[in-house]
Formats: C-alpha cells, sequence, structure tokens
C-alpha cells in the first residue's frame, strides 16, 4: 500500500530528523491500514506549523484552546495516549511516533465515535515538534522507553542529551515535568545524569522507591506488563523544571 503520512525531507516545512533505522516492519494491512487512510489525516498536525523556531503555539495544533498541553515523543503502540486523551478531554496531548506500525495499532484502537478534539499525532521524529513550538508552552513531556543505542559509539544517537535538554528546558513551563522511564539500567543512570547535571532540572526522587515504582496513577504499556524483555526493573525518573 501507499502509505500517505511518509513524508520526505524535500520540500517539507522542515529539514532535518535524528532518526535511524527502519520506519516500518511488516506490510499494514485490514484494520490497521484502514486506520492510517483514514483516522491519521483526521488528528494528524499540519507540517507547515513545524518550522523549528520556537514560534508555533500548541494550541495551534487545535481547534480550540486549552489550559493543559502534553507531548509524547516515541509513544510505540500508543496505549498510555490513547487511555488520557480518551479519559481527560480538557488536557491537550500531542504525540510523536515515526515508526509506522505503531501509529497504525495507535490509530485503529481509536474508535469512529470517539472524539479527537484534544488529540493531535506526527508520523515522525518528535524533536521536530519539540523545537518548533514556543517557550514554555508545555506542562508535561514523556520519554518513555526510548531507544538505548547500546553500543558507546551510538551513544550520540540517545534522545537525552545536554542539547535536547536545553530545548525541553524551553519549552516546558516552570514547575513543568520531564517523565521518563526505561528498563535498561545503563539508560536509566545515562538520562538520571544528564538531567541532573543540567541547571533546569531538578529530581524529584527522595528514595528508591521514588525510580523503581510508578505512581499510583500511572498507565503501563504492553510492554512494561510483559517484563520489558526480561528485565525485572523499569525505572521511573520524574524530573521538574526549576523556576530559576
Amino acid at each position: 500500500m501507499t502509505n500517505k503520512g511518509i513524508k520526505n525531507n524535500d520540500g517539507s516545512a522542515y529539514e532535518q530528523r535524528s532518526l535511524f533505522g527502519r520506519r516500518q516492519g511488516r506490510a499494514l494491512k485490514g484494520e490497521r491500514a484502514k486506520a492510517l487512510s483514514n483516522i491519521l489525516p483526521l488528528i494528524e498536525i499540519n507540517t507547515s506549523l513545524l518550522k523549528e523556531n520556537h514560534k508555533t503555539d500548541p494550541s495551534e495544533f487545535f481547534d480550540k484552546k486549552f489550559n493543559n498541553y502534553q507531548l509524547e515523543i516515541g509513544f510505540g503502540h500508543g496505549e498510555r495516549l490513547l487511555e488520557l486523551f480518551q479519559s481527560n478531554p480538557d488536557i491537550a496531548y500531542i504525540g510523536a511516533e515515526p515508526f509506522i506500525n505503531g501509529m497504525a495499532n495507535f490509530l485503529k484502537n481509536i474508535p469512529t465515535s470517539q472524539p479527537t478534539k484534544n488529540i493531535r499525532v506526527l508520523m515522525d521524529d518528535g524533536m521536530i515538534i519539540a523545537k518548533s513550538i514556543t517557550p514554555n508552552s508545555l506542562d508535561k513531556i514523556f520519554i518513555l522507553n526510548p531507544d538505548p543505542w547500546h553500543k558507546k559509539r551510538h551513544h550520540k544517537r540517545r534522545i537525552i542529551n545536554q542539547t535536547n535538554l536545553d530545548i525541553f528546558a524551553t519549552i516546558l513551563k516552570p514547575k513543568g515535568q520531564l517523565i521518563m522511564t526505561s528498563d535498561v539500567p545503563d539508560l536509566a543512570q545515562w538520562m538520571c545524569i544528564q538531567a541532573s547535571n543540567h541547571k533546569a532540572f531538578e529530581w524529584e526522587a527522595n528514595s528508591k522507591d521514588s525510580w523503581q515504582i510508578p505512581p499510583k496513577d500511572w498507565i503501563a504499556t504492553k510492554y512494561e506488563k510483559k517484563g520489558a524483555k526480561g528485565s525485572k526493573t523499569m525505572s521511573y525518573l520524574f524530573f521538574n523544571k526549576n523556576c530559576n
């Protein structure tokens, strides 16, 4: 099939992306292919708004203004995002997932009768959104189980680094939250050190339970529930943007 949601850099509103590897696995068929064709256009962010100059207010993605805007970068199959936007109609959710199969799985679970006024998505690199929206505009940023890039020479590809943390600090409101998880101990340590060393962020943790036990209202994904590929420990890292 032809995936209309895939965009090349040529002639687009943005010219750079930091994605590596394939964007599609098995060919899409049935409900997933139908959802990609029919539902994605209804909630897809207009790429003309993505100028990567921090001048696009997130309200421009939606038909009305909200008081609370949250961004999830790399939402996988979107189980959390699906439950959140359906349960909280007064919160605006923005999600980015570059991999076609993940996006299609998310879309196929949205009932045709479900209001989608508070959800917008991009099937591309979420940093494009982060670089485009205005400063002090987001309440929360979620980066859950990102690619660990195990080899040392690939560590520069990890999404949590000082350059990206500068961007997150810019677009989060004062006291806004950066929420990260990983089942890879090395990556969890990396993310914690990177964020702790950034002057804009303060770690919420005050005990071991603070980062090894999820909050009471946490929505676990299938990935977490099945043991995260055999891992016994999931780290939950909550950082607040300080007001200094």
